[in-house]
């Protein structure tokens, strides 16, 4: 084996040679700093690799437990709510029907009619046929109503709205619906007719009922 000198670059000088054959210089001290220096740069890159793959390792075992850890503590509950359909008696409960149904099953099983008192009336009885009706007379802002009493005798006395006929909690009712002369009802069996209404009052089968002038028989069949 033969070493370069560093100097004059004589590549022929024997390893056993300390100093250069052609120039003189050292060349032993320099190779061995230079031999020094390649092993320690190969020693630190050794190093670093053998720490890089350490510290690679180690965060793999951490990442490694880590994971064992959550799946050992961490619990997933199977136990899931379910809905169920609801229940004909939860329906029931909610009493989910319409309005005013049973009273309407009521009020289709007879038949409610006014029947006008005078003699030569335009109409001889009224059917209510539905939960409630509007007494009073045809107006072109308003439109039509149910129990239309125009054209009898007295119906000057008669509002548009008059009143109101209606069917709640089981029992046919009447009200004014600010009515220029009033309601007036004469109860069944009784012989003169009452003060003039100035709230909801129920009717029964019988009671007369006067609209202004003009009076009206209140009959459930």
């Amino acid at each position: 084996m033969t070493i370069t000198c560093n100097l004059c670059f004589y590549d022929r000088n024997s390893e056993k040679n300390q100093f250069c054959e052609i120039c003189g210089s050292e060349i032993r001290l320099s190779t061995t700093l230079f031999e020094t220096q390649e092993k320690g740069i190969q020693k630190r890159e050794i190093q670093t690799v053998i720490q890089t793959n350490q510290k690679t390792v180690n965060q793999d075992k951490t990442i490694n437990q880590n994971l064992e850890n959550y799946s050992l503590t961490t619990s997933i509950s199977t136990n899931l709510p379910i809905s169920k359909p609801p229940s004909i008696e939860a329906e029931q409960k909610a009493n989910i029907t319409p309005k005013n149904s049973t009273n309407l099953t009521l009020i289709t099983s007879t038949v409610v009619k006014l029947i006008p008192k005078q003699v030569g009336a335009p109409i001889s009885e009224f059917i209510i046929d539905n939960n409630n009706a509007i007494i009073g007379k045809f107006n072109p802002d308003i439109g039509p109503v149910e129990i239309d009493l125009d054209g009898f005798y007295g119906d000057n006395t008669v509002s548009s709205t008059h009143a109101e006929i209606y069917f709640k909690n089981n029992q046919w009712q009447i009200k004014d619906m600010g009515s220029t002369n009033g309601i007036y009802i004469k109860p069944t069996g009784k012989t003169r007719f009452g003060y003039r209404m100035n709230k909801p009052e129920i009717l029964n089968s019988g009671d007369e009922i006067a609209i202004g002038k003009i009076r009206l028989l209140f009959l459930i069949t």
